[in-house]
Order: C-alpha cells, then structure tokens, then sequence
C-alpha cells in the first residue's frame, strides 16, 4: 500500500540570519550581529572605583606576599606593576581619579600587611624593617610604574575627571555662599 502524495508546492526559501547567512529557524527571532573587534573591547567588564581598589590591593598582597618569601623587591614591583596595569585598564572612566590617587597608598598597606604576616618573632620590629627594606628596593618600579599608569589613565579619561571634580567643587562653593 502506498500512501498518497501531497501535492507539493513550491515555497519562498526560508529567511537567512544576517549574523551568521544561515536559515533562521521558524519561530525564532534571528541571532543578533556579532561586535566587530574594536566593539568587544569597549564591552569589556568595567570596575568600580572601590572595585579598582580592590583588585589593586589583592594583587599588590599577593605580589608582596611572595616577593617577601622568595626575598625579591623585583617580584614586589612586578606585582605594583600589574596591579596598576589591572585597575587602569578595567576601571570605568568615572573612577580614573580614584585609580591613580589610591595606588601608592594601597600599596603600602599591602606590603606591611605582608610583612606582618610574615615577621618572626619581634613582628613590629621585623615589619618595620621589612617595609623600609622593601620599598627601598622597589622605588625605582614605583616611579617608573607610576608615571606609566598616570600616562595611560591620562588617555582614558583622567583630565575629564579633574575637570568634573573642580566643577562640582565650584558648584558647591557657590551654593555654600
């Protein structure tokens, strides 16, 4: 037994997705175009300034912490390097001038924390010592990174975010009277 054939019409073909010219399935909306190269990097995620913050002070400890144990400023400064390196380059636009003001001092912090989880027996003592010992030998990596990251957050935005900042604080000594 054969069954009967349907009558076959002749149909217009189906749509094609402008992303990727393949058909598009019936009932579904066509995939979006895909971002050009230039587009994907302008939607990276983009940090907070707290959140800049953080992942300085994160790699910063953790570049302290294991320059202390292998007695290197170099590991120290590549870890101030990187950390700066991480924050300008993820940090919103907004928050260049937390950015660059913070590092210095996050820094700091970082490296007496790690001295002091890795003093001996007089822990002040040894942190102190550490902590003058350290960044006398990572100056030169702070300088030199410092001018760096200032140069690139000058690129991203940083004298917009001075203008901003004496503009409010204009405003306000206005409204103050």
């Amino acid at each position: 037994m054969s069954t009967p054939s349907r009558a076959r019409t002749r149909s217009a073909p189906p749509a094609r997705s402008p992303a990727s010219g393949r058909p598009a399935l019936p009932g579904r909306s066509p995939a979006p175009a895909r971002p050009r190269a230039g587009a994907r990097a302008r939607n990276r995620p983009r940090l907070t300034g707290r959140g800049a913050v953080l992942v300085m002070l994160v790699v910063f400890l953790i570049g302290d912490l294991i320059g202390v144990g292998l007695h290197s400023t170099l590991v120290a400064g590549l870890g101030y390097a990187a950390g700066c390196a991480l924050a300008v380059i993820y940090a919103r636009r907004e928050a260049m001038l937390v950015v660059v003001t913070t590092p210095p001092a996050a820094f700091l912090l970082a490296l007496v924390t790690a001295e002091l989880l890795t003093a001996g027996r007089s822990a002040l003592l040894s942190a102190a010592e550490g902590t003058l010992l350290t960044l006398a030998g990572t100056a030169p990596w702070l300088l030199v990174v410092t001018l760096g990251y200032l140069g690139v957050a000058s690129a991203r935005g940083l004298p917009r975010c001075i203008q901003d900042l004496r503009a409010a604080l204009a405003g306000q000594h206005a409204t103050r009277g």
